[in-house]
């Protein structure tokens, strides 16, 4: 039986994430866990190419997620089974982590396409929504023609793979662009959102403060140079968190009421890009930097490209609040 049409609901007042959705972060951040592991014993140019791209795959997802969820969640069963079988897609994708371009590219690449097929599944489920069906439609069709290209690269050689996958995520870079002429009619929520992206910031960082624990344990014994990079970590994780809390205030409220407020949203959400790689990277590299003689000028250049990164991170996201308290 046809659903009928039914106006869009008003945004609760001090609506706060669920439990299920703490959950779910959790699940997601064991998969960036294991990429960033897998980066540290790989802590050179061509690891931190592959760290990068499969980051920033893994990351639209939880991004994808995270904005239907904040638009349209009601914590019903029927939306936390989807989530359930998204927490299961998760977890293939942090086993292909490890490997995400070799032998385990299958895992990598599958679970991405039943993430994907589940958000394309997730908005069309949303139709009975008056005033939504443009945001609904751009999101079901782009998320299932990305199924498809991640799919496809999983079966094909890895020439072929690689075009796929790299279409696959310039949809995904694509993506606020192409539903920003939806974004004031069908706003997320402007308390809910920016928490959700607050929690995952603190969830990176503590990956971070445990890349210190990693680090002071690398080996049988304690020495200079795990030492030096577990107080360097930890010293990071915590300037970083004080600049994310109290210096840019990234967890403040976003409120859409026109395109205007759109772009700002937009600047918002690309500055978490390089401010979640950044986190993550200098993770990886406060344990591959732990063992003795492997500070080198290639190494320690990749480690201040991850600060470079969370700090240019933190300049778009000052500038989205700038823009704000102006416009």
């Amino acid at each position: 039986m046809a659903v009928p049409d039914r106006d869009l609901p008003t945004h609760a007042d001090g609506r706060k994430a669920t439990w299920f959705e703490l959950f779910f972060d959790l699940v997601f951040v064991v998969a960036v866990a294991q990429l960033s592991g897998a980066y540290a014993h790989h802590y050179d140019p061509g690891g931190a190419a592959v760290f990068a791209l499969a980051f920033l795959a893994m990351w639209w997802c939880w991004l994808g997620h995270t904005f239907h969820a904040t638009r349209f969640d009601d914590d019903s069963s029927s939306r936390r089974l989807l989530g359930f079988l998204q927490m299961a897609a998760t977890a293939l994708i942090g086993y292909g982590a490890s490997a995400p371009l070799g032998e385990r590219a299958w895992a990598f690449g599958g679970g991405i396409a039943a993430f994907k097929v589940l958000l394309a599944l997730a908005y069309w489920r949303e139709r009975h929504w008056r005033g939504a069906a443009g945001l609904i439609r751009v999101y079901a069709t782009l998320y299932a023609a990305q199924a498809g290209l991640w799919l496809a690269g999983v079966v094909l050689a890895d020439g072929a793979r690689g075009a796929c996958w790299a279409l696959a995520l310039g949809l995904d870079l694509a993506s606020p662009w192409l539903v920003a002429r939806h974004t004031a009619a069908v706003p997320p929520h402007p308390e809910h959102l920016p928490e959700r992206f607050g929690l995952f910031t603190i969830i990176l960082l503590g990956e971070g403060m445990a890349s210190v624990v990693h680090a002071l344990d690398h080996g049988p014994q304690l020495h200079g140079s795990s030492v030096v990079s577990a107080l360097v970590g930890a010293v990071l994780s915590f300037g970083l968190w004080l600049l994310y809390f109290d210096r840019v205030k990234g967890q403040g409220e976003r409120h859409i009421a026109d395109a205007v407020a759109g772009r700002r949203l937009r600047l918002w959400a690309y500055g978490h890009v390089p401010l979640y790689m950044g986190i993550a990277s200098l993770a990886a590299g406060t344990v591959a930097l732990a063992a003795p003689g492997a500070l080198t000028v290639v190494s320690g250049a990749i480690y201040l490209g991850g600060l470079a990164l969370a700090g240019v991170g933190l300049v778009l996201l000052g500038r989205a609040r700038a823009a704000g308290a102006h416009g």
